[in-house]
């Protein structure tokens, strides 16, 4: 495959092009999927002869719109943004046939296509992407399944998706909720696809496992532009939600750092502010603010990505079944030939996987999120020789404030899987891909 050296823009397309997308489209009002493949095939052919104009950004919007709008079974893309525009529209109470919000901003894509003749940036898409999923879903951008992928993209004039979410803390809970929500989904689906594995143990080894299996079903985790303490939130209420059962709205008596006491003796709420206060992503500006974020907190307790799986030994039951049989399914992602299988016999050279690295600084920060909101709140500072002993897998003897962690991380280890989980990465080794397939 030939590198593209052309400066980044939209990319032009033939007049047969177009003809051909106007053609299979009825003139952009009809068939989104075939118009989805009809532009992802001119983009193939343009970065196999290295005219692609696109960026990185672009090209992977076009390449996850197909699985998301074909409704790909096997494509961890699709599971994910499923996921979150579900949870995203169950938090507002909202009621949409997915597939028809999916082909509304296909066409929209597909009509700005035929009008300018060109496959367009990632920022003239997400005004269709964002605008069609805010009028016709009633959605917000805290509740759109991109905004995790396109953080600092803009989408409103200069104002990025992050700028939006990070201006409204009501945004950013939701945000928070739904994007943890759909990583443990697609998290799960990697688990029940690929066999992998998850030991229960310290919570450093376990927050150290679930970052790996993350990697592999949202590598985005790592790439994502979204800031360290950001991320690790995120990951933090999705390892709450998946191994320790909690709900991914989060705890309604410690939110941002600040910890729910009741009412005084004038009905009026109690709030205090812990160590972690000074350190959220997001700051509260008083009572008022932290009482509507409690009250939508308690009433979204048991919103649901429909019947997806969210408990992570349910997962690793349906992996050991799969495994059992000797053959599992490969995501599409991960497919040399539509269909592909892999049984427990076969090696790499049946799968293709490019994994990033998850930064030591992203495992840290996520374990001192867990460790905090187990703890509601205990300061950096008293956490972090905690960590340390965590990390050394003593955590029979950890007590922090009257909970003992290993009560609340009690499970048993899956051992009938093909792929496991063995790199970790407190331990300076990053890659879980030597391994993987062993």
């Amino acid at each position: 495959m030939q590198e593209s050296t052309s400066t980044t823009g939209p990319l032009k397309l033939t007049t047969s092009q177009l003809a051909q997308l106007s053609a299979d489209t009825d003139g952009g009002t009809a068939n989104a999927l075939l118009g989805y493949e009809d532009m992802l095939s001119f983009l193939n052919t343009a970065i196999a002869d290295g005219t692609n104009t696109l960026d990185s950004q672009s090209t992977f919007w076009y390449e996850q719109a197909i699985t998301v709008n074909g409704n790909d079974p096997t494509s961890f893309g699709n599971i994910f943004i499923h996921a979150a525009t579900d949870y995203g529209l169950a938090w507002d109470d909202k009621s949409v046939v997915f597939q028809n919000l999916s082909d509304k901003i296909g066409l929209a894509v597909i009509s700005g296509t035929l009008q300018t003749g060109s496959l367009q940036t990632i920022n003239s898409m997400l005004e269709d992407d964002i605008g069609t999923s805010l009028q016709y879903g009633g959605m917000t951008v805290g509740g759109w399944g991109g905004s995790f992928y396109y953080w600092d993209t803009p989408f409103q004039g200069t104002e990025t998706v992050g700028d939006a979410i990070m201006a409204d803390p009501a945004q950013y809970d939701k945000f928070v909720a739904t994007t943890a929500n759909a990583i443990v989904v697609a998290g799960n689906s990697a688990i029940e696809q690929l066999g992998l594995t998850f030991s229960t143990g310290s919570v450093a080894n376990e927050v150290n496992e679930f970052l790996n299996i993350l990697n592999v079903g949202v590598p985005t985790i790592v790439d994502s532009a979204v800031q360290t303490d950001v991320k690790a939130e995120v990951i933090a209420r999705a390892f709450e939600e998946d191994v320790l059962g909690q709900s991914a709205a989060g705890d309604p008596n410690y939110i941002n750092g600040y910890l729910y006491l009741g009412n005084n003796w004038f009905g009026g709420s109690q709030w205090i502010a812990t160590g972690a206060a000074s350190s959220s992503a997001v700051k509260v500006t008083d009572n008022a603010e932290l009482d509507a974020l409690r009250t939508t907190r308690i009433s979204e307790q048991d919103t649901k990505s429909g019947d997806a799986a969210t408990n992570i030994y349910s997962a690793i039951g349906v992996a050991a079944t799969a495994a059992a049989t000797g053959q599992l399914t490969l995501p599409s992602e991960l497919q040399k030939a539509p269909g592909a299988t892999i049984s427990a016999s076969q090696t790499t050279s049946s799968v293709s996987l490019n994994l990033p690295s998850v930064p030591q600084n992203l495992f840290n920060a996520t374990l001192q999120d867990i460790l905090a909101d187990i703890s509601h709140g205990l300061t950096s500072d008293f956490l972090s020789p905690i960590v340390n002993v965590v990390s050394t897998g003593l955590t029979d003897v950890v007590n922090i404030a009257g909970s003992v962690l290993n009560a609340l991380t009690a499970g048993s280890s899956s051992t009938a899987s093909v792929a496991t989980t063995s790199n970790h990465v407190s331990s300076g080794s990053h890659n879980l891909l030597a391994d993987l397939f062993k």
